[in-house]
């Protein structure tokens, strides 16, 4: 993955304001990066790809768990849709995030 996707895909997940404070640049400079007008956009995805490691891992940001491998968070979401009764603590804690949370959803369930 490149530092430009790395850099859209924090922004559709975080939203450019979020990202920008992440990695201490101005909004302005994150929204001139993405539409390639930045003068010199090399720091800026730098900066991305070394904040935003989630993106180039097979993990991803749980908002309840925080960093999770993607395959837990798409059984768990798998088992939410399901009404599965599991003896696993943590499921039953983020049993209801997981029936609204987008994050670990193939496309073809969404």
């Amino acid at each position: 993955m490149s530092s430009l996707e790395i850099l859209k895909q924090a922004c559709t997940q975080y939203g450019q304001r979020n990202v920008a404070k992440r990695i201490k640049r101005s909004a302005t400079a994150v929204n001139q990066t993405l539409h390639g007008i930045y003068p010199k956009p090399e720091n800026i995805l730098n900066l991305c790809a070394a904040t935003f490691t989630e993106f180039t891992t097979n993990e991803i940001v749980c908002p309840i768990l925080g960093t999770i491998h993607s395959g837990t968070c798409s059984r768990y979401s798998l088992w939410a849709e399901q009404n599965k009764v599991h003896h696993d603590r943590l499921y039953r804690t983020v049993k209801e995030s997981c029936l609204t949370c987008n994050q670990g959803r193939k496309d073809d369930r969404t």
